[in-house]
């Protein structure tokens, strides 16, 4: 079963996202932030001191890679090229993903 995408347009969207999927019980291995800036992604999941300490524990990976390498990643959760495509254009256009996926 293909994992759930989620877009968010800011940080802030996505941190609630990701409490209130906590707080549902979802285990973090099932949950992936991408991103195509790194330092907004640290800032979201750690490496910043303004956000909670517990937020870099609520997800099991982070990427900002780009292009190909990313197309790489997404196949890799079952999605095919035009869904990589897509979610691509997605990033590229500013927006944060989160994929919610099943956890092993």
């Amino acid at each position: 079963m293909k994992p759930t995408v989620k877009a968010f347009q800011d940080d802030i969207g996505l941190l609630n996202e990701l409490k209130k999927q906590a707080s549902k019980g979802a285990p973090k291995e099932s949950l992936h932030v991408f991103a195509h800036d790194d330092a907004r992604i640290d800032c979201i999941v750690g490496h910043a001191t303004s956000q909670p300490a517990d937020i870099a524990h609520l997800v099991a990976d982070r990427y900002n890679e780009e292009d190909s390498e990313l197309r790489t990643v997404f196949s890799g959760f079952g999605f095919d090229l035009e869904e990589c495509d897509d979610l691509e254009t997605k990033l590229a256009n500013g927006k944060l993903l989160l994929v919610i996926g099943q956890s092993d």
